[in-house]
């Protein structure tokens, strides 16, 4: 299991170069809160939730959706918007896939691009080789 800690994950998210020129980040919640907040102080830039699910909370977390499930409704206008798309973890990239369709087919965001801690983003700390361990699920 890799195990990873808050001073790892941000001293890593203030070193990583993102070189999209983003208006704002949209943390997929819950995994997402955590590393899109530190995202948006880090880069200054205001900072929305979306509220999906797809695995349980379980150590090792198992899939309770067959597809991911928006649980709250997204209100947000982000019409024209670059948006930052955050999540901690990202194993096959359903989940990333499923907010940026909502993003843009139904919220009208210009362009998305995606950032996980672990697995698969277009920007990430490093690939998925197996069990995570988050400073923030115990």
């Amino acid at each position: 299991m890799e195990n990873y800690t808050f001073h790892n994950i941000f001293y890593s998210l203030a070193e990583i170069s993102i070189s999209f020129d983003f208006d704002i980040i949209v943390g997929i919640a819950r995994g997402g809160i955590i590393p899109s907040s530190i995202l948006s102080y880090i880069h200054e830039k205001e900072l929305f939730l979306m509220w999906l699910n797809l695995y349980g909370e379980g150590m090792p977390p198992e899939r309770i959706h067959e597809k991911p499930k928006l649980v709250k409704p997204f209100d947000f206008d982000v019409t024209g918007k670059k948006i930052l798309l955050v999540d901690d973890l990202s194993r096959s990239g359903e989940t990333i896939e499923y907010a940026k369709s909502i993003l843009k087919n139904k919220g009208g965001a210009s362009e998305i691009r995606s950032f996980v801690l672990v697995g698969k983003g277009d920007y990430s700390l490093a690939e998925f080789n197996g069990c995570v361990s988050f400073p923030w699920k115990f």
